[in-house]
């Protein structure tokens, strides 16, 4: 059985594209799209890089993959969520069964999976590094209209 963390990733990114409602800038209303921007955009920017991304990305996966709240991943959880043993070993380079958030921002691993996204759109986008909010939308638009 292969990991889930590029179908996490992808379905990870799925929320982050297409959170809101279906207009696509923040002068039609579309304060959730912005929002959801302006919390990857950590250093506040205007523009997603890809590490602000991978962080984004993580800290949203880890909540779910963390059941019991409690800062830490376990192996049990982490199957549980469609991991493997095997990439979970990966992560928890220190051995010690648990994984933190820290962790998993520290895993090549894990960047790497939840950067898939981003690395998509910014070849799209010319390959500069960073999405602002005109290319992030111009890309929601287009993913959009690709899936339907």
């Amino acid at each position: 059985m292969k990991p889930l963390l590029p179908t996490l990733a992808s379905a990870l990114a799925a929320a982050f594209l297409f959170t809101g409602c279906s207009c696509l800038c923040p002068a039609d209303g579309n304060a959730a799209l912005m929002k959801r921007f302006k919390q990857a955009d950590k250093n506040s920017d205007g523009k997603v890089s890809r590490d602000e991304f991978a962080d984004f990305m993580i800290e949203e996966a880890f909540v779910g993959y963390d059941k019991k709240g409690d800062g830490y991943v376990t192996l049990a959880e982490f199957v549980e969520g469609g991991g493997t043993a095997k990439t979970f070993r990966k992560i928890d380079r220190a051995g010690t069964g648990k994984v933190t958030l820290a962790d998993a921002k520290a895993s090549k691993v894990v960047r790497d999976w939840m950067s898939v996204p981003f690395d998509e759109a910014d070849a799209e986008l010319g390959g500069k590094g960073y999405i602002s909010f005109k290319e992030f939308v111009a890309f929601r638009k287009k993913a959009q209209d690709y899936v339907r």
